[in-house]
């Protein structure tokens, strides 16, 4: 199933979605679509980094050698 999420624009704004839409040929929504989507994902990826390092600055990241994963996997 499939839901729908409506979006109000101006009409500025408008514009420059259905200019962008044509850009990367597509359609507005599948182009709305793709940046939500790369934008949490980038999101999530600094998360990840910046706990790391907040990890790593307390003294608190715990790590294993590479060969214990590969182990683990079974490569």
């Amino acid at each position: 199933m499939s839901a729908v999420i409506s979006v109000r624009v101006n009409d500025r704004e408008a514009k420059v979605l259905a200019k962008a839409a044509e850009i990367f040929n597509c359609k507005v929504s599948s182009l709305i679509k793709k940046f939500t989507f790369e934008r949490l994902e980038d999101e999530y990826d600094m998360k990840v980094f910046v706990d790391y390092e907040a990890e790593k600055k307390a003294g608190t990241l715990k790590t294993r050698p590479i060969g214990e994963l590969w182990k683990e996997l079974d490569l």
